[in-house]
Formats: structure tokens, C-alpha cells, sequence
């Protein structure tokens, strides 16, 4: 029988039928932290053991043969469909998606490790704010998320090191950060289930989340090309990185597209220090006559940098010079002029990331494997048409 912080209703008296019923799934119960972690456990199990066949009874029976109140019910299902394992279909009822594929053949650890190069106190706001999201939404259904770093993982002896680390700790899911493809690329070959934060090369086989960094830096050259700007300039990383690769890709096939046949795009990379990004800075603005007019920024660190140096020469933003940033992060917010970005919820991303991981851990059938979201385009105050003259 399921306990509960808070009593449900007392359910009405059950018919032998249902009296059997209840006595298989009270023997196949398990303590669990939370209640509705605790149904979500035992309908997975009931569906594995064939107690339902195509489709749950309707909540109401089910709610009574779990002893549990109909809100419950609806928050466990709930979450048993964001993993793809059922999907409401009103005002039929509840279909079970995964009838043949939901198996478990290890013993569940309910931990899940996160692995990044940096610690995450270190890492941008916004990626932290994804990590503090999917771990509430882990440990709803009783999971915890422990997390690794440093960069000694990727380096030139990294397959010892990651053998050590998944040995010694072993773990449900891992979620991979911020990491180089050759390790998503160890994982996928040593069979470790994982998914990614972020893209994966075509060659690689790994379930991942990230944003549509191509479509997202095609719009912004088409925005600003649009605008009749002819010299533009994409500061980014030196990176092999298949976001930033995408990104690139966007940028040129955009600059491509314009109407006008004198428009020139560059793509200025540096090495991921301030030191670096102004060093570029200095070369692209020394030539005034050949200064560039718009500059899309890949980092929002080396977009406040960018704003400060361009500052610092006298410019102004949008009148002498636009600018956009190509990631959005809430200190963003501070800055006036109101930065062009690209902005997506935290939330939502990292909703897509538990699903792909419940779906890992399950050993569900992977519907979409690589989910590209495309963020929202906030027009700013930092774009505008180039000045004449």
C-alpha cells in the first residue's frame, strides 16, 4: 500500500475483480520517495509484467486499485508520459506506448552523473540553471544527480581515466557537457548509457538536446544583411565543437543568401580568453575605413567584452555599429542598450534532456534522438540599419 505526507480519500469498497488486482500490484510495490514517484514505479512494473495490455483502466479504477487520490494519479502519469511510456488520448484513455519495450535487466541505481570539464559554480548561468532544473525534475521521480569534473577526463590519457570513473561509480544515465566528441564518441563505443547537452557529430550515435545553432545564425545574417549591412563579422571560438561548426555553416550559408552582391562575412575566431578576443577586437577596428558595420558574438561573456571595447573607441550601439549575441544568458538583461539575442527556456530544454534520459534508463525505443530546439529571436535595441555616408 501506498503512504503518503497527506491522507487521499478513502476509496470505495472494490469488487473481487479488483480486489485480485490489487493484490498482484501491492506485490510488486516498492518504497519510493514520493507518492507519485511510488505509482509511477508500479504502473511501469505492471506494464512489464503484462497486468494491462494495450491501454491503463480509466483513472478513476486505477486510482481506487492504487489506494491513491485521482490527483496523484494524474501527476504519475504525467510524468510516466513525458519518459514516452504512455500518452493521454482523450477521451479515449490512456495508451501504453511501451508494452514490449520497457525492460529492465540491471538493477537500477537511481542516480544519474553529469560529467563537464568545469565545475558547475564555473559554468555560464544558463547552463547552470538547465542543470538545477533537470535535477528537480530527476528527483521527482527519486532520482539524484551527482555530478563530475575536469578537464583530466580529456585528456591525451582520458580512456584510463574514464574507465576509472564510470567503474568506480556506476550510474543509470550519464549526462554529457561541454564535452569533447571524442568522448561522446568513448562512451557510444564502450556501450555506457548517456545522452548529450549539446551536439553530436553526424558520426556519432548518441541521443542529444541542443539548440539549432545552423537555423539560428542563418536568421541572424539574413537580419542583418536584411537591414543592408555588407560588413559583417562572427566572433566565435576556434572549436571543433559540431555546435559551433553548425554555427559557422549558418553564418556563411546566410551571408550567402543576400540579395546584395557586395556583402562581405568573416568570421573572426579566438581562443576562448578575453585576452584573445581583444587582440581580434584590436585588428578588426585598427582599419577604420574597413570597420565592420554589424557583429554577431557567439559568447555573452565576450558580448559584454565587445560592448565595453566598442565603448571604449567611441562607438555607439546601434548607431556607428550593430550588435547581436548569438546565446542569451540573464545577465544580459543588465545591459543598455537591450541586447539583440536568442533566447529559449531553461526549463523546456531541460524537459527535453530528462526525457531522452527516463527513456535511456528505461530501455525504451528512442523516438527522436537528436532534438534541436530553435530559440526566440528578441529584437533588441543593439540592431539597426547601417548609418550612410
Amino acid at each position: 500500500m501506498l503512504s503518503a505526507t497527506q491522507p487521499d480519500q478513502q476509496p470505495p469498497k472494490r469488487t473481487p475483480a479488483r480486489r485480485d488486482m490489487a493484490e498482484k500490484i501491492e506485490g510488486i510495490m516498492l518504497q519510493r520517495h514520493s507518492l507519485a514517484g511510488q505509482v509511477v514505479e508500479v504502473i511501469q512494473k505492471g506494464i512489464r509484467q503484462n497486468l494491462w495490455k494495450e491501454w491503463l483502466p480509466a483513472e478513476r479504477i486505477l486510482a481506487e486499485t492504487l489506494h491513491v487520490s485521482r490527483s496523484t494519479l494524474r501527476t504519475a502519469l504525467a510524468q510516466l508520459e513525458k519518459m514516452g511510456v504512455v500518452r493521454a488520448e482523450r477521451p479515449i484513455g490512456t495508451r501504453i506506448l511501451s508494452l514490449k519495450k520497457t525492460r529492465r535487466v540491471a538493477k537500477k541505481n537511481r542516480i544519474v552523473a553529469l560529467l563537464t570539464p568545469e565545475p558547475i559554480t564555473a559554468l555560464r548561468p544558463k547552463i547552470a540553471l538547465i542543470v538545477d532544473e533537470l535535477r528537480g525534475q530527476l528527483a521527482e521521480l527519486g532520482y539524484r544527480l551527482h555530478t563530475f569534473h575536469g578537464t583530466h577526463y580529456f585528456s591525451s590519457t582520458k580512456n584510463t581515466r574514464l574507465k576509472q570513473l564510470v567503474a568506480g561509480h556506476p550510474h543509470d544515465c550519464w549526462v554529457l557537457t561541454l564535452v569533447p566528441d571524442s568522448v561522446k564518441k568513448w562512451f557510444e563505443e564502450e556501450g555506457i548509457p548517456c545522452v548529450v547537452s549539446g551536439t553530436c557529430d553526424p558520426g556519432i550515435r548518441v541521443p542529444f538536446v541542443d539548440l539549432d545553432y545552423y537555423a539560428l545564425c542563418r536568421h541572424a545574417a539574413g537580419q542583418m544583411t536584411g537591414l543592408g549591412h555588407k560588413r559583417i563579422v562572427f566572433l566565435t571560438e576556434n572549436s571543433t565543437k559540431a555546435g559551433d561548426l553548425a554555427s559557422e555553416r549558418g553564418f556563411s550559408d546566410g551571408m550567402a543568401a543576400a540579395t546584395s552582391p557586395d556583402v562581405s562575412g568573416q568570421v573572426i575566431h579566438h581562443d576562448n580568453t578575453a585576452r584573445n578576443v581583444l587582440k581580434a577586437l584590436d585588428r578588426l577596428f585598427m582599419d577604420k575605413a574597413n570597420r565592420p558595420t554589424a557583429m554577431l558574438v557567439a559568447n555573452p561573456y565576450f558580448y559584454i567584452l565587445a560592448h565595453t571595447y566598442l565603448y571604449g573607441l567611441g562607438l555607439k550601439i546601434p548607431k556607428d555599429i550593430s550588435l547581436m549575441c548569438r546565446d542569451d544568458d540573464s545577465f544580459l538583461d543588465y545591459t543598455r542598450p537591450n541586447p539583440t539575442r536568442y533566447s529559449f527556456e531553461s526549463a523546456a530544454f531541460a524537459r527535453h534532456l530528462f526525457k531522452l534520459i527516463m527513456q535511456t534508463i528505461e530501455g525504451s525505443m528512442i523516438s527522436k534522438r537528436n532534438i534541436h530546439i530553435m530559440p526566440d529571436y528578441q529584437r533588441g535595441d543593439t540592431l539597426a540599419p547601417p548609418q550612410r555616408g
